[in-house]
């Protein structure tokens, strides 16, 4: 065997180990973006719905909130499947009587005491707010999924580190502030700067530049794309189990 072939075996297993981790990486995002996507959209329910989970083997947690169109119950059903009821009370606040009648209805349906209700306040670090709008990337922070949440922000802080640590011959954009910006300002930089940066050398020289313009184009392009796929995802989920 040449030396040559003894010093391309480790490169090329190097490759192989950099694709696998890219790729895990945007399957990763790819899962978070769509439990973001059925947590902001759950599916509407019936009482029937909720009184039929309080009555498995299994009851969920369920978050109730208040404003002034009436109550608000979440609950997860299954990994990424949320549902939620609305009740139409008036002004409610927590601890009202009108309140305490909708509880009391719903136990009586499904045959606890009130008190054995599994509800809780809603948990607003799960509600997003405007620094969400103006910035899309802090969508992981609102995931009701802790492991997953920080499993996306290590990713994140990963892809952002390379991008400005990895030598020019392993990225494909030599300016290193395109892609910190595209992902900060769109959130979609970094779906698409693990799909267009292999984020290794070639056996010789450097790769083709990619020009800042294009690694724009290709982050709003992801944007689009995305939305559609989040909007299918949320119909689509609606129309199988509503």
């Amino acid at each position: 065997m040449s030396d040559d072939s003894v010093i391309a075996q480790p490169i090329r297993s190097t490759k192989s180990l950099t694709t696998m981790a890219r790729l895990a990486s945007l399957l990763l995002l790819i899962v978070s973006y769509a439990a973001y996507v059925c947590q902001a959209f759950p599916i509407p329910s019936t009482q029937e719905d909720l009184v039929g989970a309080l009555r498995s083997d299994r009851p969920p947690a369920v978050e109730i909130g208040y404003d002034d169109r009436g109550v608000n119950l979440l609950w997860e059903t299954a990994p990424l499947i949320y549902r939620e009821l609305h009740m139409h009370v008036p002004g409610a606040l927590h601890g009202s009587n009108d309140v305490a009648a909708a509880e009391k209805a719903i136990a009586a349906k499904a045959g606890v005491r009130v008190k054995d209700l599994p509800f809780r306040d809603r948990q607003p670090q799960y509600e997003p707010g405007g620094l969400a709008v103006l910035l899309p990337v802090t969508y992981p922070l609102f995931l009701r999924s802790t492991v997953l949440c920080w499993a996306v922000v290590v990713v994140g802080l990963a892809v952002l580190t390379a991008t400005y640590a990895l030598p020019r011959r392993y990225v494909r954009v030599k300016n290193r502030g395109v892609w910190f910006t595209a992902c900060l300002t769109t959130g979609f930089g970094f779906f698409a700067c693990l799909w267009l940066e292999r984020c290794v050398a070639p056996d010789s020289g450097e790769p083709p530049e990619l020009k800042p313009r294009y690694a724009w184009g290709a982050s709003l392009a992801t944007s689009v794309i995305l939305a559609a796929c989040g909007w299918g995802l949320a119909h689509l989920m609606r129309w199988m189990l509503a």
